[in-house]
């Protein structure tokens, strides 16, 4: 039991710490050393998209130091992040692409880059284990937020995860945690519709495309 206490408080401490350093890297964003220190704490998370959103921005932040050194970067990186991620990645280091402002590998963790909304190409990054554990953590950080009266962290952590719903087309992870919270009497504001509605007109889209 202490083992799982233990883990719970430095994957609590690595989220404090990445959320720390995504604000200093929004207010200074070719600080390779706060990008560094997200990339870090990124590495002791769970998830991918944590690492993928901080190594994006790091990519577009400092992209002056990209084809030079990064090497040791990415060497702790591989095996963390989808194999065809880790190859665009390769290809910003090799000089053969770069990371853009509209980027198909950014996240909701992302601070620098927005989600390009290309659907076709995010349906590829998410699975049904991302997703279920993408709403285990955010019901649980809202939950928490809540129970500490903490309304800007809810809104920052809500509006994460409605970018992220919208740009992996994730459905799955938006309908476990209104499933969740609706149990816990949250209260679902306009941009809570806005999401669910979009992501129903991209579902009868695609369904209508495929037909």
């Amino acid at each position: 039991m202490s083992d799982l206490s233990t883990t719970a408080m430095q994957e609590a401490t690595a989220r404090h710490d990445f959320r720390f350093y995504s604000r200093k890297i929004f207010s200074a964003p070719n600080n390779r050393y706060y990008h560094e220190q997200r990339i870090n704490a990124a590495l002791l998370l769970k998830e991918k998209e944590p690492l993928q959103g901080a190594v994006a921005d790091f990519f577009y932040g400092c992209w002056y130091d990209i084809p030079y050194d990064v090497e040791d970067i990415f060497i702790r990186i591989q095996n963390r992040l989808h194999p065809q991620i880790e190859r665009a990645f390769r290809n910003c280091i090799n000089k053969i692409d770069y990371i853009r402002h509209s980027s198909e590998f950014a996240t909701r963790w992302s601070v620098l880059i927005t989600p390009s909304l290309n659907v076709d190409t995010h349906r590829l990054r998410i699975s049904s284990d991302d997703a279920k554990e993408i709403a285990k953590n955010i019901t649980t950080e809202l939950m928490s937020a809540r129970d500490n009266e903490d309304w800007s962290t809810i809104q920052q952590i809500e509006n994460e995860f409605f970018a992220h719903c919208l740009a992996c087309n994730d459905r799955l992870a938006f309908s476990i945690v209104w499933f969740r919270l609706g149990k816990s009497d949250w209260q679902f504001d306009q941009r809570w519709q806005s999401c669910q509605e979009h992501l129903e007109q991209t579902q009868v889209a695609s369904v209508a495309t495929d037909a």
